[in-house]
């Protein structure tokens, strides 16, 4: 289903309060199965994860699955990036701005996605997520994302959009990440796939 551009941000809710209705089952089945994974496999680590050498040494395992996606690969060879310059210089900023936003653009930009229209070039976290949405290509919290799926954040849950980053993997009830500005760097994260500040996700359709 197609939307027109010119939607306003009540109406970009409505529809995804509309979506969220519709799969609330499937979020109950989802939980459900995760429970079951977490007892059979004994849980993964808890928490946000913030670079520690058993976050780094876990994703060793995990990225290679994923860096077939070109925006995985690109996004993984910034990690420890401090300040963002490239990315909001490449955009067109003369001085330092918030750039999770910029750095998914620019990342998206070396894969060849702007130009094709697989993906948007965006400033504004909420512009960025109002274009996925629009166009269907969207994942509602509770869903399963998958590798190259960018993430949305809503940090004070309060249906706004502040925070993006790139899906590295998905492994049991975890969402791995990259995520340009985070404390103004580059670096991985991690969150439990039913974590509130979760907004949703943004497939790109190479």
């Amino acid at each position: 289903m197609m939307y027109t551009l010119n939607m306003t941000d009540e109406e970009i809710r409505r529809i995804l309060r509309k979506k969220r209705k519709r799969k609330l089952a499937k979020r109950r089945i989802t939980a459900l199965l995760v429970a079951a994974a977490i007892a059979v496999g004994g849980g993964l680590l808890a928490g946000r994860a913030i670079g520690n050498k058993m976050y780094a040494d876990e994703m060793k395992n995990i990225v290679s699955v994923a860096e077939d996606k070109p925006i995985v690969k690109v996004a993984m060879e910034q990690l420890g990036n401090k300040g963002g310059e490239p990315f909001w210089s490449w955009y067109g900023f003369e001085n330092h701005e918030e750039w999770c936003a910029l750095f998914i653009s620019w990342c998206a930009d070396k894969c060849g996605y702007l130009k094709s229209g697989a993906a948007p070039k965006f400033a504004l976290v909420s512009d960025g997520a109002d274009w996925f949405v629009l166009r269907d290509q969207w994942r509602l919290v509770g869903d399963t994302p998958e590798p190259g799926d960018l993430i949305f954040f809503d940090w004070e849950q309060d249906g706004s959009r502040d925070h993006v980053g790139i899906v590295t993997a998905v492994v049991g009830d975890k969402v791995f990440t990259v995520e340009g500005n985070s404390s103004d760097l580059c670096r991985q994260k991690r969150y439990s796939l039913d974590d509130p500040v979760i907004y949703g996700y943004g497939v790109i359709k190479e």
